[in-house]
């Protein structure tokens, strides 16, 4: 809604708060749910989790540079998601060496 009323600073408001209540709540939520049903997970990331991270950040930055926005940036942002994504479904974890 904000977002059409060209209320950028409102939107990315609401964006980074949204992203702040799920890495708070919901990604520890999940670790513990995990714990207690007895599957390995927890929060050591790896070097490509990691990099995919910072140059998703990076791009973010980049394309709110300017304090406005178009069609063509929302599209160049879904295009990145789906690379990310599709890199992630290709991406083959080194296994541990026990």
């Amino acid at each position: 809604m904000f977002a059409m009323k060209d209320k950028l600073d409102i939107s990315l408001g609401v964006a980074i708060g949204s992203s702040t209540q799920i890495s708070m709540f919901v990604i520890p939520f999940c670790v513990v749910v995990a714990w207690i049903m007895g599957i390995p997970m927890d929060l050591n990331f790896q070097l490509f989790e990691t990099a995919a991270l910072f140059l998703t950040v990076i791009v973010v930055a980049f394309m709110l540079q300017e304090g406005t926005a178009n069609y063509f940036k929302g599209l160049m942002l879904v295009l990145c998601y789906l690379i990310v994504a599709a890199s992630f479904y290709v991406h083959v974890d080194s296994q541990p060496v026990d």
